[in-house]
């Protein structure tokens, strides 16, 4: 079966290779790695694992990765098949998005994309100005909660820049009144923050193409 797992780990030489080993030990075998973050000598990597089938292989695998001193587990999940690497996903989604033919399609297609990309828990489109949600996914925080987050993230006071830290976002898409903003248990990591920006950035000028295109006919 297949898992990725999230994992951190001392960014030192030789310390994903004892990771390696360790899964190599449990007849485990790395069929993909991404680095998520690295800050202050810790690094934060998704790893696709190929293990044996059975109950107890991922915690066995959580285990040898444990005996690492200074490594740890922050989330596993199984794959039903080997996913793509992250920037051919990323990828994916930026087309998708452009292949909208409103407005309204486009920031439905993002909504979903970040969604289904992130494994986010709750998910919505707002207009903070007017402190009202124009659509929710999930059990969502009051818009009055998101404002503050949003707030504190233009303050320089953003919770999520804590390595340990937040598992929400909050993105203006500009050129619009809208705010996409969302969570998940599992801490959303610097690259994932990226991600999602950009996957925003897209969605804005996009928007921008297609209101211009209407204004010329």
């Amino acid at each position: 079966m297949l898992a990725r797992l999230r994992i951190w780990l001392p960014d030192a030489p030789g310390v994903l290779g004892a990771v390696a080993a360790e899964i190599g030990a449990v007849d485990g075998n790395v069929v993909g790695l991404e680095v998520l973050e690295r800050e202050a000598g810790v690094a934060i990597d998704e790893l696709v694992v190929e293990l044996p089938d059975g109950d107890d292989a991922v915690d066995a695998v959580c285990k040898g990765i444990r005996n690492v001193p200074g490594a740890g587990v922050e989330d596993v999940r199984q794959l039903a098949s080997l996913a793509a690497d992250r920037e051919t996903t990323v990828l994916s989604a930026a087309a998708s998005i452009l292949q909208a033919a409103t407005p309204s399609a486009a920031l439905n297609s993002l909504l979903g994309q970040l969604m289904m990309l992130f494994d986010l828990s709750w998910m919505a489109l707002a207009e903070l100005e007017r402190e009202t949600f124009v659509e929710v996914h999930g059990e969502v925080p009051s818009v009055q909660w998101v404002a503050a987050f949003a707030e504190g993230s233009r303050s320089g006071a953003d919770p999520a820049n804590d390595t340990t830290g937040s598992g929400v976002f909050v993105e203006t898409i500009e050129e619009t009144e809208f705010t996409v903003c969302g969570g998940r248990t599992a801490s959303i990591r610097r690259r994932e923050r990226h991600e999602i920006a950009l996957l925003v950035v897209v969605t804005a000028r996009f928007i921008d193409a297609l209101r211009g295109r209407e204004l010329s006919r």
